[in-house]
């Protein structure tokens, strides 16, 4: 009796192309897949979609794998941001100092205020003039700028002397905020206009004279006082004012993200490949 043979056919199921997604549901699906909201994120993915052209490809896959490689990528990337950031804002929670640089220039004596102040809790004391509009007197730790006014008066505490001679010297010209410093007196007067915090600007210029004239002996800082009821100071300098010099500590962070930013952009230009369909 012969036999019958059985042939079982293997049957598979057609295979169906990936539907074709929109731009904005690949933005959608790869918002929820890196869980990257905000901090200018979208502005990556159009890039991506720009240089990839994926918005014609038939799946989105290609897109996924690369947003996830970047998701990694941010995490590793947003410490380094973080710490310049940190860094800045403990720079700005310190307390205001208010400067006072005297200097020589071009055979004259320059002045110049520079600097903030929180009036906030500071003790007031009536109003008071300097005299002239811009001065100098070593030996009280007398220091005016601006144009001579009736303006408030605030308690400090320092140095009576700059240990100089006992001539009051008054400018040949002054501008910017009315200013000034008594240190004999205890006081620190300033215009009655000005906010807490805002940028203190203004100077007096000494025509034809020199530091060693006007009394002082001593170079670099020669005093510093405090604003009573308050963390604030004042200082005094003898030499021109110098420009802010970054930290290393900001220069290596943003150093760092500069670097991983590059290899970023890099690794987003490279053409991605599409797996193969099953």
């Amino acid at each position: 009796m012969g036999r019958r043979l059985r042939i079982r056919g293997v049957l598979r199921r057609p295979h169906k192309k990936a539907p074709t997604e929109s731009p904005k549901k690949i933005i959608v699906r790869a918002n929820v897949l890196t869980g990257l909201k905000g901090m200018g994120f979208f502005v990556w993915v159009k890039r991506l979609l720009e240089i990839c052209n994926l918005c014609k490809s038939a799946s989105p896959q290609p897109l996924v794998m690369s947003l996830r490689t970047f998701a990694k990528r941010w995490t590793l990337l947003s410490p380094l941001l973080a710490a310049p950031a940190t860094l800045l804002l403990l720079q700005g929670q310190a307390k205001a100092v208010l400067t006072y640089n005297i200097f020589e220039s071009a055979g004259n004596v320059v002045t110049q205020t520079s600097g903030s102040l929180d009036l906030t809790g500071a003790t007031a004391n009536g109003t008071g003039a300097c005299g002239p509009s811009g001065a100098i007197f070593s030996s009280n730790a007398v220091v005016c700028t601006g144009p001579n006014g009736n303006v408030p008066l605030y308690f400090i505490s320092g140095p009576q002397s700059f240990n100089g001679n006992g001539v009051m010297n008054n400018a040949s010209s002054a501008s910017g905020i009315t200013t000034w410093l008594g240190g004999l007196l205890g006081y620190l007067a300033i215009d009655s206009a000005y906010v807490s915090g805002s940028p203190i600007v203004s100077s007096a210029t000494f025509n034809g004279t020199t530091l060693a004239a006007l009394g002082f002996t001593t170079t670099g800082l020669i005093g510093t006082w405090t604003l009573n009821g308050t963390s604030e100071s004042i200082q005094v300098i003898l030499g021109a004012p110098t420009a802010a010099v970054p930290g290393p500590l900001p220069l290596l962070g943003a150093g760092a993200a500069f670097g991983w930013s590059r290899r970023l952009r890099r690794r987003i230009a490279a053409p991605l490949s599409t797996p193969p369909q099953a």
